[in-house]
């Protein structure tokens, strides 16, 4: 079902038989709706690419979940332990490749722009995945994601080189509208404690143009693809945080007015507040307060709320940083949806990883460290599609430490994900499947995932205020 704009947690459900019913009860213990979702390109794909041998195809759905196994586990076991949820095809991307998105993933810097090529491959690879979901019954939201078209070499450029290139290449009829619209207008926003005032000039909206312009466009038009194929009603969330740098106000105001000028009005628009994937947040919490509250100054006055991506921290057990979940409710009055994905295959290798040595557990969990970590070897000495620096140094640190089989390895927890890629000469994914089978046939370690899990939820749901949110928020309708 489609949720609105209702504050709730949207969690990553990577290996569906294991973590779905097991987020699913949580929910229903702490009266909770929530939103069920996996990234697409990234994390899902349709069908014959999660079983295709093709080498070229290893990282894409990485997972190893279609997005036909997707909706239909979702809807199978919603259906078993009748709890309200949403399924949300996240991050629909255009993309150059999955192996430079996963690159990011892990904090590798990318800023070289997409080719016309890469975006029209992006472009068909998309209407794919829609037209899967399209067969499964459709989806309740999608997040769209074009931050890969936002255009950094404007930053670099002086004033008066931005204004040459804004009146060289921007039709005059285009800046004319523009200007009419932004220059010399305050645009003043209110909060409960604060009046936030924008200003644009002439630079900022040439620059602010010729840097969003692509991305802008691009959104559009994937939200045309998915009201072409998606018949039933569905929300919409903005993804502006995948980028280097934090989001800026005249950024999102211009961002946000000009996705409105074009009929796109989103649910949720997800900025770049300084969380890094699967890091703690480290700056100063009043920091982390002020760009929160300015943003949500500006975005509830057009009805829009803040998303927060890259929720998980550096482990399961850190919360994003002492402070920061209560930080981020003080700051958005609780009108906030915050994502998490990888951390729940992260805390089942961490329950693993605590289990005697020699139990079914704890041996696999090492043969799928060893696999990973012999896959990082190896894609580090072939110089393969998911090499960088930072990984080959990530996996020399590993090499020369003293803490074997550590979980929380920095290797490790960036990379982890590779076991669910990992196939045999069948095309058989031999350590998610075997993870599966365990995880059903061992009582003792189901039990323990499923406590620990329920205790990260029900932080993260106390701390955001999403406990009994379905019935703390009323729905009324007037029409």
């Amino acid at each position: 079902m489609y949720l609105g704009k209702l504050p709730r947690p949207a969690f990553g459900v990577r290996i569906p038989d294991i973590v779905i019913p097991t987020v699913l009860k949580c929910f229903k213990k702490l009266d909770i709706a929530g939103t069920l979702m996996l990234s697409f390109n990234r994390e899902t794909a349709p069908e014959k690419y999660i079983r295709s041998l093709d080498p070229k195809h290893f990282y894409l759905g990485h997972t190893g979940t279609s997005i036909s196994e997707l909706i239909q586990k979702i809807g199978y076991y919603t259906s078993l332990y009748s709890v309200p949820i949403e399924i949300e095809a996240d991050h629909v991307s255009i993309l150059g490749s999955v192996e430079r998105a996963l690159k990011k993933i892990a904090g590798v810097l990318v800023e070289e722009p997409l080719t016309e090529s890469e975006i029209q491959f992006s472009l068909n690879y998309i209407e794919e995945e829609l037209k899967e979901v399209a067969k499964n019954g459709g989806v309740d939201f999608v997040t769209i994601d074009t931050c890969e078209l936002f255009d950094y070499r404007v930053d670099k450029l002086s004033d008066k080189e931005v204004l040459n290139l804004y009146e060289s290449n921007v039709e005059p009829e285009v800046r004319k509208d523009l200007e009419k619209i932004y220059l010399g207008k305050v645009f003043e926003f209110l909060s409960d404690d604060r009046r936030v005032a924008v200003k644009l000039d002439k630079v900022d909206i040439a620059k602010l143009y010729l840097k969003y312009s692509k991305s802008i466009e691009y959104a559009i038009t994937i939200y045309e693809l998915a009201k072409k194929y998606i018949s039933k009603s569905f929300g919409i969330e903005i993804a502006f945080d995948e980028t280097p740098y934090k989001s800026g106000l005249k950024d999102i105001l211009f961002y946000t007015l000009e996705l409105k000028r074009r009929g796109l009005d989103p649910d949720f628009l997800a900025p770049n507040i300084g969380f890094k994937k699967r890091e703690d947040y480290d700056k100063d919490l009043r920091e982390l307060y002020e760009d929160l509250k300015n943003i949500s100054t500006i975005l509830n006055s057009f009805g829009i709320y803040i998303s927060i991506h890259s929720g998980s921290g550096h482990n399961p057990y850190s919360d994003k940083g002492l402070g920061v979940w209560r930080v981020v409710r003080e700051a958005t009055n609780g009108k906030v949806k915050y994502k998490m994905s990888g951390v729940f295959i992260q805390l089942l290798l961490e329950v693993m990883s605590r289990m005697p040595p020699g139990s079914k557990p704890r041996r696999l969990y090492e043969e799928i460290y060893d696999a990973v970590i012999n896959h990082l070897k190896h894609v580090v000495e072939t110089r393969s599609a998911l090499y960088s620096k930072e990984l080959e140094k990530l996996v020399r640190e590993y090499e020369e430490g003293k803490h074997r089989y550590d979980p929380r390895a920095n290797v490790f927890r960036h990379y982890f994900y590779v076991f669910q890629a990992i196939r045999n000469s069948e095309g058989v994914r031999i350590y998610r499947e075997e993870l599966i089978k365990l995880f059903n046939e061992d009582r003792e370690f189901r039990k323990a995932y499923e406590d620990e899990l329920y205790n990260l939820v029900e932080r993260l749901s106390l701390s955001l205020g999403y406990v009994g949110n379905i019935v703390k928020y009323r729905y009324i309708e007037i029409s």
